[in-house]
């Protein structure tokens, strides 16, 4: 009996035995299954970050691209404004200077004699000046034409011009603008498409 029960001890324990290695390596091949979920999620997380970090990588690059695009555009536009307001300032400058009291004087002796020739008359003309010279404008324009000019032409001041003068031929339904600010926007619309092929 001792035999059997020592066989059967031996018995159990190799059973015993095996069963634990089963179980070991039930539990050693689910280790490692769930090491290797473990690691493909890891991976996955990884690559996930990654492409996460370069989209916002490129979307923090395409941004500041398009900043620094925009910051250049606006630079170059004011830039461009700033030369046309110093463009137009000289020119205003220079206009006003070659228009002294003089010379706008001669001009307009030589139109109203023209005008009298043509017409034989100069009642329908109206002058407009800037209220600091008008007077003296009036008078060296009646002492050159004397008996050319009729009582007619009239001489007004205006607020609007700064330098040169208008002047109707209609009693005033229109005027030639031989102003400084309308000089100035005559040369302008010439000027300006010549400076934006400049400075492209």
């Amino acid at each position: 009996m001792s035999e059997n029960l020592k066989g059967l001890l031996e018995k159990i324990n190799q059973e015993g035995i095996k069963s634990g290695e089963e179980k070991a390596m039930l539990i050693e091949g689910k280790a490692k299954k769930d090491a290797e979920k473990i690691l493909v999620d890891a991976k996955k997380l990884a690559d996930e970050i990654v492409q996460k970090a370069r989209l916002e990588t490129e979307k923090t690059r395409v941004s500041a691209n398009l900043s620094v695009k925009q910051a250049s555009r606006d630079l170059l536009l004011g830039l461009k404004e700033d030369i046309r307001k110093t463009l137009n300032k000289i020119m205003s400058i220079e206009i006003a200077k070659s228009m002294s009291s003089e010379e706008i004087a001669d001009i307009l002796a030589n139109l109203i004699e023209k005008c009298a020739d043509k017409n034989g008359k100069t009642d329908d003309i109206k002058i407009l000046v800037n209220k600091v010279d008008l007077e003296k404008i009036k008078n060296m324009v009646i002492s050159k034409l004397k008996d050319k000019i009729s009582a007619g032409v009239e001489f007004r001041p205006s607020q609007n011009i700064n330098a040169g003068f208008s002047i109707s031929f209609d009693k005033g339904k229109s005027y030639f603008d031989f102003s400084d600010e309308g000089l100035l926007e005559t040369l302008c619309v010439y000027l300006n498409p010549e400076l934006a092929k400049m400075i492209k």
